[in-house]
């Protein structure tokens, strides 16, 4: 490992740990109005496999990328409009893997990987106004960063994708200020290459069952 490498190695290192420091502390840091509200969450990201393929000069053939489900982090902070409308900044971090497996020769190279998610939402309750019960539908766009480990061949590093966020839940007042937050969401992405351009990454999806505490100012 030369200096330079070792040098972006390291900064890599360190903003990935200072990152979700940086993400919740500016959630915490907008100002809240009475109705708004901000939740902890703990969420179990499920990533469906998708196809994808190599090319090199005039050979291509097809792989398999998949990720391990992990546990997710996270934390909301949802601004009310009214009773009926709100929007909501999302951050969740998720500590998983990424597996390439070619469709050919049936080998496969596995790596870890932190994936980051950076979301916003517009959201619709429903129900009789009168319910403490708020059913809820949300969508909005997002962005996952995937910060990947050392594979063969070297520090795989960072990169990012798009994403679009559906999701539905309900929240439950248990007083004033406490809510348990109950809900499942749905991402929607092009898988990352992990800065592999001889990979043609496809569409890839995430479904997420969310549980969270919330606490409404």
């Amino acid at each position: 490992m030369n200096v330079h490498t070792a040098i972006r190695t390291a900064f890599r290192s360190r903003f990935a740990r200072l990152l979700p420091a940086l993400v919740v502390a500016l959630l915490l840091s907008i100002p809240a109005w009475a109705g708004d509200d901000v939740t902890v969450l703990i969420a179990r990201p499920m990533v469906g496999s998708a196809g994808g393929s190599t090319t090199y000069g005039s050979t291509t053939w097809d792989q398999l990328q998949s990720a391990r489900d992990g546990t997710a982090v996270g934390l909301e902070y949802r601004h009310s409009f009214n009773r009926r409308y709100a929007f909501q900044l999302d951050y969740d971090r998720t500590s998983t893997n990424a597996t390439f497996q070619s469709l050919v020769s049936n080998s496969s190279v596995t790596f870890p990987v932190a994936r980051h998610e950076i979301s916003g939402a517009f959201i619709r309750y429903f129900g009789p106004s009168e319910s403490r019960l708020r059913p809820f539908f949300n969508v909005g766009p997002g962005i996952l960063l995937f910060d990947g480990g050392y594979a063969p061949g070297g520090d795989v590093g960072w990169s990012a994708s798009p994403e679009a966020v559906l999701g539905c839940g309900v929240d439950t007042p248990l007083s004033k200020h406490l809510a348990v937050r109950t809900g499942f969401r749905f991402h929607i992405f092009r898988n990352t290459n992990y800065g592999d351009s001889h990979f043609h990454a496809a569409v890839a999806h995430i479904q997420e069952p969310i549980v969270g505490l919330g606490w409404k100012f």
